[in-house]
């Protein structure tokens, strides 16, 4: 099996699986209890706190655990309104966003009376349009919530200038960056980055689902979303999921660790797959842009659908996606593609190739061979 598909979710570490048994069975107690079995399990929690504290060089504090980056999106963007203050505020985000932001911005717009602008991207790069996001900043814009890297294009964001355009105009906007795919991936410093809060989820960095985590590199006065016993200081109520936080603590040690070395095992990968692809294949489109991640490579073949050729891969025990898998189920037109410009027959011809340092081929030039077969071999059936 080929697994292409590490935009959605990655394998897990071989060795955060292994102490996930460990965990279930040794450190089951409740971590808000007082006896030595909830101690042990607040201790997992804590030793994963510290981990995060460490990489992202936050306090302890601004280190708030959920289920989900999905729920880290969530926390951050409905978690800075104060819906009873009266008085109209503004969001500014884009629309190549992932849904949880999205969903998030419509409806605190439908519900509370917070106006919500898109900044412009430009197609031909994929990043915000700075000129215009100046324009749309005023005395009401509250937050700016801008993704780190995206999923469907790899296109990495200039989040410093995007927080100097922000301080520039408005010192006090919050700034929140959804960083789920690009962390593990890019280096992070948020403080050189200008964010304020930040989005990672575990199974994106090969630990387990379940577990997501707000980065908070300042103090900032939240309201929960979930409330009940008061856990990860009031901000998210529930019983924690040990485990998953224990991987998730691990799961970023190592993934910061060979940062680095895995950042070059796929680039020099990705070059290769798409230069012998373009070289075998030249009618093969590759969406190509000055900063990208190499984690992720967007393509599309003049005259096959891109679910047909997913399903054809897939026969092989080579797994790709079409986009993004949150919104797979859809049957609208991606509007990260639409954003770049892309119209309706090249959106549904275009596939996502994802990489992951531990899913590269052991024989790379067999695989790439065999990736070019198969599509040729559709190319024929289909008869283009």
């Amino acid at each position: 099996m080929i697994y292409l598909d590490n935009a959605a979710t990655t394998r897990p570490y071989p060795a955060i699986l292994k102490d996930l048994d460990r965990i279930q069975a040794d450190c089951y107690g409740n971590p808000s209890s007082l006896h030595p079995p909830g101690i042990e399990a607040a201790k997992v929690i804590e030793d994963s706190r510290k981990s995060l504290s460490n990489i992202f060089d936050v306090p302890l504090a601004g280190i708030v655990f959920c289920g989900s980056g999905t729920e880290s999106d969530n926390l951050a963007i409905k978690g800075v309104f104060d819906t009873k203050k009266s008085g109209q505020k503004q969001i500014i985000t884009t629309r190549i966003e992932h849904a949880a932001v999205l969903k998030s911005c419509e409806w605190l717009e439908k519900n509370h009376n917070i106006s919500v602008d898109y900044v412009r991207i430009d197609p031909t790069i994929g990043q915000v349009d700075l000129e215009h996001l100046d324009r749309l900043i005023s005395d009401n814009t509250h937050l700016v919530s801008i993704q780190h890297a995206n999923s469907e294009t790899g296109v990495v964001q200039d989040l410093a200038s995007i927080s100097k355009t922000i301080r520039s105009k408005n010192p006090t906007i919050i700034f929140h960056s959804d960083g789920v795919q690009a962390f593990s991936r890019i280096p992070v410093d948020l403080k050189s980055l200008g964010v304020d809060l930040y989005s990672i989820s575990a199974h994106k960095f090969h630990g387990i689902k379940g577990a997501g985590a707000l980065i908070m590199a300042r103090n900032l006065p939240l309201l929960p979303l979930i409330h009940g016993g008061g856990q990860e200081q009031g901000l998210r109520s529930g019983t924690e999921n040990v485990a998953a936080i224990s991987g998730m603590g691990k799961a970023a040690e190592i993934a910061h660790r060979d940062l680095e070395k895995n950042h070059g095992l796929i680039t020099a990968f990705a070059d290769r797959f798409k230069t012998t692809l373009s070289k075998e294949i030249p009618e093969t489109i590759i969406f190509t842009a000055p900063n990208t991640l190499p984690h992720i490579v967007s393509l599309s073949i003049p005259g096959l659908l891109g679910e047909v050729l997913l399903h054809h891969l897939a026969k092989n025990n080579i797994f790709v996606s079409t986009g993004s898998a949150c919104n797979s189920t859809s049957k609208k037109l991606s509007s990260v593609l639409k954003e770049h410009g892309y119209k309706k027959e090249r959106i549904m011809q275009t596939i996502r190739i994802s990489f992951a340092a531990s899913e590269i081929p052991k024989d790379q030039e067999k695989f790439i061979d065999k990736f070019v077969k198969i599509v040729n071999e559709l190319k024929t059936v289909m008869g283009s």
